[in-house]
């Protein structure tokens, strides 16, 4: 079974954890069904450096074809324009990636299904090289795509009309399934793939090899992960820690409101308390979070995050907002506590509560063990085979 991976948020050589989960999928199905071979396309945005909006720059280091975890990757440069190429970005997106599609045909993969990731742009245009190249193809919701860019009426009508051709889709989560059928209630019904965990990597006793950061016997640690951005809530949690004593807190990510973050840590005079990380590599968020007494995710919205199965692998409790498939993952006191309002005061009565409970590692550990990848990847086979079969029907149905 050749399968051609595509997708916009894949990993690269400066960005490590970059749609991580989906690499991380694609790796757990070929450990397990050898018989499927992988090729994937992942576009990265090109915008001009010299122009003054330069966000866009770090994407000119990322190289054109690299190998990762045995398979090769292609990244070739697509338009962006910011702001304003909401509705334009498909048609450039599409431009790149027939001619990397081609080249990846050229070269002897002939694939028999595309498995996109994220409904827009990714899962509109995988439609229309499907259509070009006659191939079936499996869109996966990831959250954001389903949950926020809909409310572009030209994005939501492209949207709806994949979840309608598309030959299969999937959601990682029932809460995003739902959000799926509201939008296109004629369309198939979406199978769930949730993410999964790999028991072997995320693990509790892994040594803590963070010197700078001093936690005494007597202070609890809380994490906060994810990119430091408004729907994230780190300025919520930083405001929640403020109000608990013994209580200090790890936040790893970056992103646009770091200053504006940090500032908040001297206005309320935490800077012993409250400690900025960045971006770091796999095996030392592994240390945070088996070190860690508490994981808190106060988003807005998710799909399914992994940094809560993540952190309940490694033996640590969480605390969550009632939002996307966190409540699918939080389904005993034993992983931790969901918050029904993401305000300041529930989220510190929550760490609190949780942090009392004292749940020993090794019960958070049993409960995460339901995340594994197993079943996860069986599904996924069995869906790319009856996608794939299903398409070969009609094909010879119509001559």
């Amino acid at each position: 079974m050749n399968v051609l991976l595509f997708t916009t948020l894949f990993p690269n050589n400066i960005q490590h954890r970059h749609g991580v989960f989906i690499e991380n999928r694609m790796k757990e199905l070929v450990k397990r069904y050898p018989d499927v071979k992988v090729k994937v396309v992942a576009p990265v945005p090109y915008f001009p450096s010299w122009l003054p909006v330069n966000d866009y720059k770090k994407y000119s280091n990322v190289t054109f074809q690299e190998q990762r975890c045995g398979v090769d990757v292609l990244h070739p440069q697509y338009w962006v324009i910011p702001k304003v190429g909401m509705n334009i970005t498909p048609y450039f997106l599409y431009h790149t990636s027939v001619k990397a599609l081609t080249q990846v045909i050229e070269s002897g993969f002939i694939p028999d299904i595309i498995d996109a990731h994220y409904f827009y742009p990714d899962g509109v245009v995988a439609q229309w090289l499907g259509e070009k190249f006659n191939i079936p193809v499996m869109v996966t919701a990831r959250g954001s795509d389903i949950n926020y860019i809909p409310q572009n009426n030209i994005a939501a009508k492209r949207i709806q009309r994949t979840l309608m051709q598309a030959q299969s889709t999937a959601a990682v989560s029932q809460a995003l399934k739902k959000s799926m059928q509201s939008i296109a209630p004629q369309a198939k019904p979406p199978n769930v793939l949730r993410n999964g965990v790999d028991l072997t990597v995320f693990k509790p006793d892994v040594p803590f090899s963070q010197q700078s950061l001093v936690i005494e016997p007597h202070e609890k640690l809380v994490l906060s992960v994810g990119n430091l951005i408004e729907l994230k809530g780190h300025h919520l949690v930083i405001e929640a820690v403020a109000l608990l004593e013994n209580t200090k807190l790890a936040i790893v990510g970056d992103g646009e409101m770091r200053k504006e973050l940090e500032a908040l840590v001297i206005t309320l005079g935490l800077n012993e308390k409250v400690f900025f990380i960045g971006n770091i590599q796999q095996q030392a968020l592994i240390e945070f979070y088996a070190n860690a007494d508490l994981l808190v995710l106060a988003s807005s919205r998710e799909g399914m995050p992994n940094v809560l199965l993540e952190s309940l692998a490694c033996g640590t409790p969480v605390v969550a907002t009632k939002v996307g498939g966190c409540e699918e993952v939080v389904t005993d006191p034993i992983a931790g506590q969901l918050i029904e309002q993401r305000t300041v005061a529930n989220i510190a009565s929550a760490i609190k509560d949780v942090l009392n409970r004292n749940t020993p590692c090794v019960e958070v550990r049993e409960f995460a063990k339901q995340f594994s990848w197993d079943e996860t990847s069986r599904l996924q086979y069995e869906l790319f085979k009856q996608t794939i079969a299903n398409y070969r029907g009609e094909i010879t149905a119509h001559g």
